[in-house]
Protein backbone atom coordinates (compact mmCIF):
# COMPACT_ATOMS: atom_id res chain seq x y z
CA UNK A 1 0.00 0.00 0.00
CA UNK A 2 2.87 2.32 1.09
CA UNK A 3 4.84 1.26 -2.19
CA UNK A 4 1.67 2.57 -4.54
CA UNK A 5 1.52 5.33 -2.78
CA UNK A 6 4.88 6.56 -3.30
CA UNK A 7 4.94 5.47 -6.82
CA UNK A 8 1.54 7.53 -7.12
CA UNK A 9 3.44 10.80 -5.99
CA UNK A 10 6.53 10.01 -7.77
CA UNK A 11 3.94 9.66 -10.92
CA UNK A 12 2.59 12.79 -10.49
CA UNK A 13 6.24 14.83 -9.51
CA UNK A 14 7.25 13.09 -13.16
CA UNK A 15 4.14 13.96 -14.55
CA UNK A 16 4.74 17.51 -15.31
CA UNK A 17 8.25 17.02 -16.42
CA UNK A 18 7.05 14.88 -19.01
CA UNK A 19 4.41 17.05 -20.45
CA UNK A 20 7.15 19.39 -20.98
CA UNK A 21 9.01 17.24 -22.24
CA UNK A 22 6.48 16.13 -24.89
CA UNK A 23 6.03 19.44 -25.81
CA UNK A 24 9.70 20.43 -26.45
CA UNK A 25 9.25 17.17 -28.57
CA UNK A 26 6.49 18.55 -30.41
CA UNK A 27 7.52 21.88 -30.98
CA UNK A 28 11.48 21.47 -31.54
CA UNK A 29 11.42 19.51 -35.45
CA UNK A 30 9.15 22.84 -36.35
CA UNK A 31 11.92 25.84 -34.41
CA UNK A 32 14.93 23.31 -36.20
CA UNK A 33 13.18 23.90 -39.41
CA UNK A 34 13.16 27.29 -39.00
CA UNK A 35 16.19 27.91 -37.57
CA UNK A 36 17.83 26.13 -40.73
CA UNK A 37 16.04 28.27 -43.37
CA UNK A 38 16.62 31.64 -41.02
CA UNK A 39 20.50 30.25 -41.42
CA UNK A 40 19.91 29.86 -45.21
CA UNK A 41 18.14 32.91 -46.07
CA UNK A 42 20.17 35.20 -43.10
CA UNK A 43 23.34 33.66 -43.61
CA UNK A 44 23.70 34.04 -39.79
CA UNK A 45 24.32 31.24 -37.56
CA UNK A 46 21.57 30.29 -35.19
CA UNK A 47 22.00 28.80 -31.75
CA UNK A 48 22.08 25.45 -31.45
CA UNK A 49 20.57 24.12 -28.44
CA UNK A 50 18.85 21.20 -29.98
CA UNK A 51 21.97 18.62 -28.90
CA UNK A 52 21.63 19.94 -25.07
CA UNK A 53 17.68 19.31 -25.80
CA UNK A 54 18.39 15.78 -26.89
CA UNK A 55 20.39 15.24 -23.71
CA UNK A 56 16.96 16.28 -21.57
CA UNK A 57 14.43 14.51 -23.68
CA UNK A 58 16.54 11.36 -23.92
CA UNK A 59 17.00 11.35 -20.34
CA UNK A 60 13.08 11.60 -19.80
CA UNK A 61 12.42 9.07 -22.59
CA UNK A 62 14.64 6.54 -20.56
CA UNK A 63 13.17 7.55 -17.48
CA UNK A 64 9.52 6.92 -18.52
CA UNK A 65 10.26 3.69 -20.17
CA UNK A 66 12.62 2.48 -17.11
CA UNK A 67 10.79 3.05 -14.13
CA UNK A 68 7.45 1.20 -13.88
CA UNK A 69 5.02 3.41 -12.37
CA UNK A 70 6.37 6.22 -15.41
CA UNK A 71 5.31 3.37 -17.97
CA UNK A 72 1.43 3.78 -17.54
CA UNK A 73 2.07 6.91 -19.78
CA UNK A 74 2.67 4.65 -22.37
CA UNK A 75 -0.31 2.08 -21.33
CA UNK A 76 -2.72 4.69 -21.19
CA UNK A 77 -1.39 6.65 -24.52
CA UNK A 78 -0.22 3.71 -26.19
CA UNK A 79 0.62 5.78 -29.53
CA UNK A 80 3.00 7.83 -27.44
CA UNK A 81 6.15 5.92 -27.61
CA UNK A 82 6.56 5.48 -31.23
CA UNK A 83 5.53 9.19 -31.42
CA UNK A 84 8.21 9.95 -29.30
CA UNK A 85 11.13 8.12 -30.85
CA UNK A 86 10.04 9.55 -34.19
CA UNK A 87 10.22 13.17 -32.75
CA UNK A 88 13.43 12.08 -31.23
CA UNK A 89 15.17 10.79 -34.21
CA UNK A 90 13.91 13.70 -36.39
CA UNK A 91 15.35 16.09 -34.25
CA UNK A 92 18.82 14.43 -34.02
CA UNK A 93 18.42 14.73 -38.01
CA UNK A 94 18.20 18.26 -37.51
CA UNK A 95 20.52 18.88 -34.87
CA UNK A 96 22.91 17.53 -37.27
CA UNK A 97 21.87 20.27 -39.98
CA UNK A 98 21.71 23.09 -38.03
CA UNK A 99 25.18 21.94 -36.80
CA UNK A 100 26.14 22.25 -40.63
CA UNK A 101 24.41 25.41 -41.93
CA UNK A 102 26.16 26.78 -38.90
CA UNK A 103 29.64 25.99 -40.03
CA UNK A 104 28.89 27.56 -43.12
CA UNK A 105 27.66 30.43 -41.51
CA UNK A 106 30.34 30.95 -39.20
CA UNK A 107 33.56 29.56 -40.21
CA UNK A 108 32.78 28.80 -43.83
CA UNK A 109 33.66 25.47 -43.25
CA UNK A 110 32.09 24.52 -46.27
CA UNK A 111 30.22 26.03 -49.16
CA UNK A 112 26.25 27.26 -48.95
CA UNK A 113 25.70 24.59 -51.55
CA UNK A 114 27.70 21.94 -49.39
CA UNK A 115 26.53 23.18 -46.54
CA UNK A 116 22.58 22.43 -47.63
CA UNK A 117 23.24 19.39 -49.10
CA UNK A 118 24.87 17.98 -45.64
CA UNK A 119 21.63 19.31 -43.90
CA UNK A 120 19.12 17.58 -46.34
CA UNK A 121 21.57 14.10 -45.79
CA UNK A 122 21.38 14.36 -42.08
CA UNK A 123 17.55 14.67 -42.49
CA UNK A 124 17.41 11.92 -44.73
CA UNK A 125 19.49 9.64 -42.77
CA UNK A 126 17.56 9.84 -40.07
CA UNK A 127 13.75 9.39 -41.99
CA UNK A 128 15.49 6.15 -43.44
CA UNK A 129 17.03 5.08 -39.72
CA UNK A 130 13.24 5.57 -38.80
CA UNK A 131 12.09 3.63 -41.91
CA UNK A 132 14.73 0.74 -41.28
CA UNK A 133 13.72 0.88 -37.41
CA UNK A 134 10.21 0.50 -37.71
CA UNK A 135 10.59 -2.11 -40.31
CA UNK A 136 12.44 -4.35 -38.28
CA UNK A 137 10.21 -3.69 -35.23
CA UNK A 138 7.21 -2.38 -36.22
CA UNK A 139 4.79 -0.81 -34.13
CA UNK A 140 2.41 -3.05 -32.31
CA UNK A 141 -0.10 -2.74 -29.61
CA UNK A 142 0.99 -5.74 -28.10
CA UNK A 143 4.60 -4.67 -27.20
CA UNK A 144 3.26 -2.93 -24.16
CA UNK A 145 1.28 -5.28 -22.36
Amino acid sequence: MVKKIIGLLFLIAFLPIFLIILLLLLLAPITAFFDIKGVIDHGVPASNVYFIMLFLISFTLYLSVRVRVFKKIYEKIPVLWPLSQMLFITIIGLAFGLMFMNLWAENEVFSKTVAVALTVLSFLVARVFLSYWYKKYPISVKMFK
